[in-house]
């Protein structure tokens, strides 16, 4: 669960239920779902099975997507397998928050997802924080190096 398809669900007014009634009839499933203001003019942000991700692009073409990677330093995604205790979610969210505050980002929403049969036998869950860069001196100057 790397990556995220982002859209935002515009209709008049902004309407969550038609890109997932898409999805549905398409007959695929998610592993996430989240977002920010989502029927406000925000991004909806959905993690597909890894094999869907494609087909996810196709269905909701007319949403215009796009895809976020996990992998790619400056896609402001990041992604966490958080063991199932307390504080897990906290020790995502800190360090993300290092890495946003040397890159001038901050974070626009978080994404919790459902945990696949390997993840599950290992006890953890998949999280998907994603940041936006901001005005700053970080920003400015570009990402300092990790």
């Amino acid at each position: 669960m790397h990556l995220q398809v982002r859209c935002v669900p515009k209709a008049s007014p902004p309407d969550v239920e038609p890109p997932l009634r898409i999805l549905k009839e398409a007959g695929l499933s998610l592993r996430g779902i989240g977002g920010s203001n989502v029927e406000f003019g925000g991004e909806l942000a959905l993690a597909p099975k890894h094999d869907d991700v494609q087909a996810v692009m196709d269905a909701l073409a007319a949403y215009q997507p796009r895809v976020v990677d996990a992998e790619d330093p400056d896609s402001g995604l990041t992604f966490c397998a958080v063991e199932d205790r307390a504080g897990g979610l906290h020790d995502c969210l800190v360090e993300a928050a290092s890495v946003n505050l040397k890159k001038g980002r901050i974070i626009r929403d978080i994404l919790v997802g459902v945990p696949d049969d390997e993840e599950k036998e290992r006890g953890v869950v998949p999280i998907q924080i994603y940041s936006e860069v901001v005005r700053s001196e970080a920003s400015l100057r570009g990402a300092a190096p990790d």
